[in-house]
């Protein structure tokens, strides 16, 4: 099972997209062109339109848009799938944040809360009818 990171997310050319500690993403290219570099890894991939690759390194990951393209991320983790993401702009080089991991307190606040709702079930109701 797959959960969505970021959907078509439009990349125009000299776009860049950083990826910290992303290992297990799936990049999966709708349209254009990407170049892939991963932190440890001495290959560089370059991924078409209608091509996928898997993310194998925990370090530092660029991406990096070819011509206009369109990319989807995915995970097989639904959180803590890669502690930023952010995206280069092309020309301008501001930088926006697309993801950023909690620090370990929100870490902790957002376990914490997820053990208390399965404790209590807010929509149950007791019953009068015999069993």
């Amino acid at each position: 099972m797959e959960f969505l990171v970021q959907g078509n997310l439009p990349l125009v050319r000299g776009s860049m997209l950083r990826i910290e500690d992303g290992r297990d993403m799936l990049v999966y290219v709708w349209s254009g062109g990407i170049w892939i570099t991963q932190e440890g890894d001495r290959r560089d991939r370059h991924v078409p339109a209608g091509g996928w690759v898997r993310l194998t390194a925990s370090g530092l990951t660029l991406i990096s848009a070819l011509g206009r393209s369109a990319v989807t991320l995915t995970s097989p983790h639904e959180q803590d799938f890669a502690e930023r993401i952010e995206l280069v702009r092309a020309g301008t080089g501001q930088v926006e944040t697309l993801h950023a991991a909690p620090g370990w307190i929100g870490a902790l606040r957002a376990r914490l809360a997820k053990t208390w709702k399965s404790w209590f079930a807010p929509q149950a109701r007791p019953t009068t009818a015999a069993l």
